[in-house]
């Protein structure tokens, strides 16, 4: 068959339906939008769902802790089995945290001076973070709400102004610290319950010490156990990694973060549970239309037959139409998602879930354009296929009864 041919046929049929063709078109643009739209929210959100909250710093930790009369040994001893452990990624001190009043008059409230768990990044805001080898470096966070009793009032003290300033804490009794602030970090994340001033966990280990020489146990807060935390590479390890401890040394509970990961889990799986029913419904519906078109063609696809043309013509005749015109669907569909998710969706979910643990900003990927454009050409290729099948079997005397 000629190209020439073959073009003027595919545009003469298109002509002849425009009302078929502008409904077709119409139903693959909006199935194109819905899809885009909920795949471009829900797989975000399981990724931030998995990544952010299950897999959370606080829920991959196991808490150990021994008598201060432990002897050392034993106490090395049950460590190194325990790194031994697969699975595990760090054991370590986990040194109390202190509360602290600030001396120059920068801040007037009590903070609590505190260190980053192993392998937990925070969200630097401005400045930098600092290394665990460094020492007299802090980070604070990026808005101090500070109490100041003078004047019973709060004020609202931006992080970033603190920056390369040198504070100067009193904490326990008689004891002095000196830190300078490198950062700002945002306390979107619940880990974060006080105004916390995150220093090095050395620093925080010496300072505990410092306190513990000067003044009971009782008297400063602090208490008498040595508490160690084991990091797990993931949360789904660390049932199993807990359960090995435990032959060998006392396990604490869980530590936990202070959210509601349940519900979170329970609302994903749903909208999961919806999206794949959408999609059943788009591929339905789409299906019933080709198929429902396409026999409404059996007249012109007996006048085809009755002309000559071969099954293989008939196939690349209707599969190309149809293909042309939902390839031009999806491009339109793909662009007012993309508007869409400017315009509405990412504004929308800045103000529900923005400066959380939460935060994230969607787009259309070219992964999930690529896979509707698959889905569809198999589905096309499917229904053209079966129906030029069928108009095999049809009697060309069906052109004479329209006569």
């Amino acid at each position: 068959m000629k190209i020439r041919n073959f073009v003027m046929l595919i545009k003469a049929s298109a002509a002849s339906r425009k009302l078929s063709t502008g409904l077709y078109i119409l139903f693959m643009a909006v199935s194109a939008i819905l899809i885009l739209l909920s795949v471009s929210i829900i797989f975000p959100l399981g990724s931030n769902i998995e990544n952010k909250i299950n897999n959370h710093v606080y829920n991959r930790e196991i808490s150990v802790s021994y008598s201060s009369n432990t002897d050392e040994e034993y106490i090395e001893s049950d460590l190194s089995r325990i790194k031994s452990i697969e699975h595990v990624t760090d054991v370590y001190l986990s040194p109390a945290d202190l509360d602290a009043n600030e001396l120059t008059g920068v801040l007037a409230d009590t903070y609590c001076l505190s260190y980053l768990h192993s392998g937990y990044v925070p969200n630097i805001t401005s400045g930098r973070s600092f290394d665990e080898d460094e020492s007299n470096a802090a980070l604070v966070p990026e808005i101090i709400k500070d109490f100041n009793s003078a004047d019973n009032k709060f004020y609202e003290i931006s992080g970033e102004d603190l920056i390369g300033k040198t504070l100067e804490f009193s904490y326990g009794t008689e004891n002095i610290c000196k830190v300078t602030v490198v950062g700002a970090y945002s306390t979107a994340d619940p880990i974060f319950e006080k105004n916390e001033i995150i220093i090095p966990r050395n620093d925080l280990i010496k300072y505990n010490d410092d306190a513990a020489e000067n003044v009971t146990s009782y008297e400063s807060g602090i208490s008498d156990d040595i508490y160690y935390l084991v990091s797990v590479d993931s949360y789904k390890n660390v049932d199993a990694v807990a359960e090995e401890m435990s032959e060998f040394c006392q396990v604490d509970s869980d530590l936990s973060i202070n959210l509601d990961t349940g519900s979170y889990n329970v609302a994903l799986i749903l909208l999961f549970a919806i999206l794949v029913v959408f999609v059943i419904m788009v591929i339905t519906g789409l299906y019933m239309f080709l198929q429902n078109s396409v026999k409404n063609r059996t007249n012109e696809l007996a006048l085809y037959r009755s002309l000559g043309y071969k099954t293989k013509h008939l196939f690349t005749i209707i599969f190309t139409e149809y293909l042309f015109f939902g390839l031009l669907a999806i491009a339109v569909g793909t662009a007012v998602a993309a508007v869409l998710n400017c315009l509405l969706v990412n504004p929308y979910l800045d103000t529900l879930i923005g400066n959380t643990l939460m935060e994230m900003t969607v787009t259309v990927s070219p992964l999930e354009i690529v896979c509707i454009v698959l889905r569809f050409i198999i589905l096309l290729c499917v229904v053209c296929r079966h129906a030029v099948k069928r108009s095999e079997k049809t009697d060309l005397t069906v052109l004479l009864r329209e006569r």
